[in-house]
C-alpha cells in the first residue's frame, strides 16, 4: 500500500505542477500562452440577440438552420479575431451573441447580419444578341423577359457615375402569373416612374455553365485579402473549388474579350448581397479556378469581404434591428475582475484557516488538497475553455464549500473511528469508505441542480450568467470529488506511515496518547 501511495503521490504532485504551468499566466499573454477567457460581463464587449425569421419558408427545418446559422456566425466572428466570442441559441428561434472586448455595437451587427451572398451575373442578351437595359423593361409594355431562357429575376445596380452610391442596389424584376414587377429588397412593388432616370443601367442575369449551374460562392474553396502589385490596392484572391472551376472557365470562354476596349458585353460582374462590387472584363479564356475580386476597397474591407465569402451566406435571414442589444463597458468590467480575485482570494485562505483551526493536521492536508482543486478547476477552465463571466467566478467560489464538505464529512467519520481505538491507518479508511456514500449522495443532487440551471439559462430565463454558475459549479463539484477522495486520502495515508501518527492531539481526538 505504501509503494502505491507514493507512486500516487507522484502523480498527484506532477498534475499540480502542470496545472501551474498551464494556470499562469491568468491575465495577461506570457510565453506565447494566453490568460483566462473572461466574460463579457468582466472585459466589456457587446451583447446581440436575434431572432430568426421563418416566415419566408415555413416549410425549411429550422433546428438545423439554425445550427447551421450559429456556425455560419462563428466562422466569420472566429476569422474576424473576437476572443472566445459566445453564440448559442436561445430558446426555439433566438441566438445569442456575446462579443467580448468588441467595442463598436454597430460593426458587430454589420459583421452578424450581412448575408455574405456572393454571386456572378452578366448582362442580359436580346434574341439579336444586344444588350439589355432598364429602360428597355420601363419604357412601352413589356410583358415577358428579353431572354425567355432565363426565367430567374433581374437585378439592377446604379452604374451612373463613380460616387458611393455606384454598384447600389435599386430593384428586381420578377415574373408570375400577373407579369413583371419591380419590387424593392424587401419585396415591396416599385413604380416604374421612379426608375427611369436609370434607364440606362443594365439588366443583369444570373451567369451559368454549359450544364445551367448558376456561379455563386458556394462553389468558392478559398478567399484571402491581398494587394494588386501594380495598382497598390486592395483585392480579393478567390480560389473555386473543382466545380466551380469548370463552370468559372467555360464563362471566361464565352465572355472572353479579345480587345482592349471596355464592352458591358464581356463583362462578368460580382455581386455581394445584391450590390454590385466590380464589373470586371473577361480578359482570358481560361483560368484554372483562381480569380480576383477588385473594387475599391479598404484593406479592411477586403479582409471583411473575404471572411463573409469564406463564411458562406447565413441559411436564413435574421430579424433587424436584434431584439435585444447593448454594449458592455469595459471599465467596469475591470473592477469586477479585481474584486471577483479578492473574493476568491479570501474565500480561499478563510476556509483554510477554519479547516486547520478545528481539524488541525488532516485540515492541512485538505488545505493542501483545496489548493490543488483551486489550481486544477482553474486549469480545466483555461483549457476547455470555458469563458468566465461573474457567475462562472460565483460557481467556482460555491464548489470550494462543497470540496470542504467532502472533507468535514470524512475527518467526522475518522475521529469517531480515532474514539473506537483505532489505529490511524485503519481510522483514516474506514473515514473515507463511511463518508462515500455521504459525498456521492450530495454531490448528485448537486450534478442534477446544475443540469437544470444549464437548462434553464439555455431555455427559460436566457441568461449566460446563469449557464455560466450552472458550468463551473459542476465542474468545481466534479474536481471537488476527486480531491476529497484521491489528493486528501493519498495525503493522510503518507502521514501514516510516519511518527506523527502516535501523536493524536493533531488528529483533534481528545484523549487517548499524547
Amino acid at each position: 500500500m505504501t509503494k502505491t501511495n507514493n507512486i500516487v503521490l507522484l502523480v498527484i504532485i506532477l498534475i499540480f505542477a502542470a496545472t501551474l504551468w498551464v494556470l499562469f499566466p491568468v491575465d495577461s499573454n506570457r510565453l506565447g500562452r494566453e490568460g483566462l477567457h473572461l466574460g463579457l460581463d468582466l472585459v466589456g464587449g457587446v451583447h446581440l440577440v436575434y431572432q430568426a425569421d421563418f416566415t419566408e419558408n415555413t416549410t425549411v427545418d429550422q433546428q438545423a438552420a439554425i445550427d447551421r446559422t450559429i456556425l455560419t456566425i462563428e466562422n466569420r466572428i472566429d476569422r474576424f479575431g473576437v476572443t472566445e466570442p459566445v453564440i448559442q441559441q436561445l430558446g426555439a428561434d433566438r441566438i445569442m451573441i456575446q462579443l467580448p472586448g468588441f467595442t463598436d455595437i454597430d460593426a458587430a451587427k454589420s459583421l452578424v447580419e450581412q448575408t455574405g451572398y456572393l454571386e456572378f451575373r452578366e448582362v442580359e442578351r436580346k434574341s439579336d444578341g444586344t444588350l439589355v437595359y432598364l429602360s428597355d423593361y420601363t419604357t412601352g409594355n413589356v410583358t415577358n423577359f428579353f431572354d425567355t431562357t432565363e426565367t430567374s429575376t433581374r437585378l439592377f445596380v446604379n452604374q451612373l457615375g463613380q460616387d458611393k452610391e455606384y454598384g447600389k442596389f435599386l430593384a428586381t424584376l420578377t415574373s408570375d402569373e400577373n407579369g413583371l414587377q419591380f419590387v424593392d429588397a424587401d419585396g415591396n412593388p416599385i413604380d416604374k416612374e421612379t426608375l427611369k432616370e436609370y434607364g440606362t443601367v443594365a439588366s443583369w442575369v444570373p451567369s451559368r455553365g454549359d450544364d445551367g449551374i448558376p456561379l455563386t460562392g458556394a462553389l468558392l474553396d478559398d478567399a484571402q485579402p491581398g494587394i494588386n502589385r501594380s495598382a497598390g490596392t486592395p483585392e480579393i484572391n478567390i480560389q473555386w473549388n473543382s466545380e466551380g472551376t469548370i463552370i468559372f472557365d467555360q464563362i471566361a470562354l464565352r465572355l472572353y474579350n479579345p480587345g482592349e476596349t471596355y464592352s458591358l458585353q464581356y463583362v462578368l460582374g460580382i455581386f455581394l448581397d445584391n450590390n454590385l462590387l466590380s464589373a470586371p472584363q473577361i480578359k482570358a479564356q481560361k483560368f484554372n479556378g483562381k480569380g480576383t475580386i477588385s473594387g475599391s476597397f479598404t484593406i479592411s474591407e477586403a479582409e471583411q469581404l473575404a471572411n463573409l465569402l469564406k463564411s458562406g451566406s447565413l441559411p436564413m435571414p435574421l430579424k433587424r434591428p436584434p431584439v435585444y442589444q447593448e454594449k458592455v463597458s469595459a471599465t467596469l468590467g475591470a473592477e469586477f475582475i479585481t474584486m471577483s480575485w479578492k473574493a476568491g482570494l479570501i474565500g480561499l485562505v478563510l476556509v483554510m484557516i477554519f479547516m486547520i483551526a478545528y481539524y488541525r493536521l488532516p485540515g492541512f492536508m485538505a488545505s493542501l488538497a483545496l489548493i490543488f482543486y483551486a489550481t486544477l478547476t482553474l486549469t480545466i477552465c483555461k483549457l476547455w475553455p470555458i469563458t468566465l463571466s461573474l457567475g462562472s467566478i460565483g460557481g467556482i467560489i460555491v464548489s470550494m464549500g462543497i470540496a470542504v464538505d467532502a472533507n468535514v464529512l470524512i475527518f467526522e467519520r475518522m475521529k469517531e473511528e480515532f474514539r473506537a481505538g483505532r489505529t490511524l491507518g485503519a481510522a483514516i479508511e474506514a473515514g473515507f469508505h463511511r463518508a462515500w456514500s455521504a459525498i456521492w449522495d450530495s454531490n448528485m443532487t448537486t450534478f442534477i441542480a446544475c443540469i437544470i440551471l444549464y437548462w434553464l439559462g439555455n431555455t427559460a430565463v436566457h441568461n449566460a450568467a446563469v449557464i455560466g454558475f450552472a458550468v463551473t459549479l459542476f465542474v468545481g463539484a466534479l474536481v471537488s470529488i476527486f480531491t476529497a477522495v484521491l489528493v486528501t486520502r493519498t495525503l493522510l495515508r503518507a502521514l501514516a506511515g510516519t511518527g506523527l501518527s502516535t501523536k493524536t492531539w493533531l488528529f483533534t481526538v481528545t484523549g487517548g496518547k499524547k
